[in-house]
């Protein structure tokens, strides 16, 4: 439940940076899925979010894993 809290906190104080609004770039429409995805304003903090998330369920899965044997 800690490292939950912990999480949370983080995502919740780095909130302000990434909705940060910022002059426009590229020419695809600023609501497509590939503005988000192909400039680094945006993909970089979605790519640290999945991997956040993704250790987060894997350390959990061995977690849980280790405490049934």
């Amino acid at each position: 439940m800690k490292s939950i809290r912990s999480i949370l906190l983080a995502v919740a104080s780095a909130m302000p940076f990434v909705l940060m609004a910022h002059e426009g770039h590229g020419h695809e429409h600023p609501w497509s899925p590939r503005h988000f995805l192909a400039n680094p304003e945006h993909s970089i903090p979605l790519a640290l979010a999945v991997v956040l998330i993704t250790v987060f369920v894997v350390k959990r899965y061995f977690v849980a894993r280790r405490a049934r044997k």
